[in-house]
């Protein structure tokens, strides 16, 4: 078991612009964004944009979900749509694990909550309040809706967390411990407190015209565009999805994660260890392409870019789809992949929306969606705390 790979059977999202697959595949092959103008709701009255799931989640329309947070909602869609594309899967309630990234637990909710508290108002404190604050309602909601027993895990390590998810669910796969794993992750982070927490630090594109907030790769983008989803994948061991006759849509090639080391408010300006994490995981092999993590931020930008340069060069082509679905957290390394899956089985690469070529000439940026066979692909993911991850995933050969 230890050398078998690791593949992938299944997948759902649910983010802005993709509500199922097949609504993220059309919005990814026309390269429209879905971010939303918010006239006056961002720090002091600032215009700001937000990526907003407009989906009434009718899947998870039964009344004792009514409570749940809406990141668990998110969730829990996504991971529906993954196990119905895996087919005629066997969920064992102990052989099934689960292994969900956040990195803000679902903040929305929060302020209303921390207003009651200050108040004193035990009243009318919703009953959820502990449901709403508790990071592990994420993966515990995925294991009573698929009455799953077995390893749950919720990953709170930041922008990384689908990757991180995913790398210690390959553990318990490999080892025999767990038979399938329900992977990926989720945040549902539009909340007053988390747009004042990063506009103090100026990481959000505020006050623009809604085509240049949250450009990857453009340097009068300003930041970042908060955004909410989930993405969810389904991983098993080679072996197994064969005896089933399932379709296998990817396999997991290499997984790497590091950490920069410098604290909670700083990162590693020069990217060396998020350089460290592409060289092992590429291991000399060229992806068709990098699904990047730019999202509109001139150091996380300026990273990806000086990394790309130095390792492939004008050779691999980069993109990301940030323009598209605004920034997810901990969902974003995970929709990230499921884009590139869709791409690799409908044959495209999804395009840089509204990245403005004067900005990063020497990088081979893909600015429109363009038709390709895509037999691999690279996903990077880095952010506040330090965390970096890098996965290679490629088509399956029989």
């Amino acid at each position: 078991m230890k050398g078998e790979k690791i593949v992938i059977t299944g997948y759902g999202v649910k983010v802005p612009g993709g509500y199922n697959v097949d609504h993220f595949a059309d919005t990814l092959l026309t390269g429209s964004s879905a971010l939303d103008l918010y006239a006056g709701e961002g720090t002091e009255g600032k215009n700001i944009a937000f990526g907003v799931v407009h989906d009434r989640l009718e899947e998870i329309q039964d009344k004792k979900y009514r409570r749940y947070p809406r990141i668990s909602l998110l969730a829990m869609s996504a991971a529906k749509e993954a196990i119905q594309m895996a087919g005629n899967i066997h969920l064992d309630q102990y052989k099934t694990g689960i292994f969900l990234g956040t990195a803000l637990g679902g903040t929305l909710g929060y302020d209303e909550i921390v207003v009651l508290a200050q108040q004193s108002n035990l009243k009318v404190m919703p009953v959820n309040g502990c449901g709403i604050v508790h990071y592990h309602s994420l993966a515990s909601s995925i294991a009573e809706f698929f009455g799953i027993n077995g390893v749950t895990r919720t990953v709170a390590t930041g922008c990384a967390a689908s990757i991180d998810a995913i790398q210690d669910a390959m553990m318990y796969l490999r080892a025999g411990e767990l038979d399938v794993c329900i992977v990926g992750g989720a945040d549902a982070p539009i909340s007053k407190t988390v747009i004042y927490a990063f506009g103090k630090i100026r990481c959000l594109s505020q006050d623009k015209e809604l085509h240049m907030m949250g450009v990857p790769f453009s340097k009068k983008s300003g930041g970042f565009v908060i955004a909410e989803g989930a993405s969810v994948l389904v991983l098993e061991r080679e072996s197994s999805a064969l005896k089933r006759d399932a379709e296998i849509f990817g396999v997991i090639n290499e997984v790497s994660t590091s950490n920069d080391g410098q604290g909670i408010f700083f990162s590693d300006s020069e990217g060396k260890h998020l350089l460290r994490d592409l060289e092992r995981v590429t291991k000399h092999r060229r992806p068709t392409y990098v699904n990047s993590q730019a999202l509109g931020m001139k150091e996380n930008d300026r990273i990806e870019a000086i990394n790309h340069m130095q390792l492939f060069g004008k050779e691999v082509p980069i993109t990301s789809i940030k323009s598209i679905t605004g920034h997810t957290f901990g969902a974003s390394a995970g929709a990230q992949m499921i884009s590139s899956l869709i791409g690799m089985e409908r044959n495209f690469i999804p395009g840089t929306v509204n990245a403005i070529r004067e900005d990063y000439p020497e990088l081979p940026i893909v600015y429109d969606t363009i038709q390709a066979e895509v037999d691999s692909f690279v996903v990077t993911s880095h952010g506040y705390g330090g965390n970096n991850a890098t996965i290679f995933v490629s088509k399956y050969q029989f």
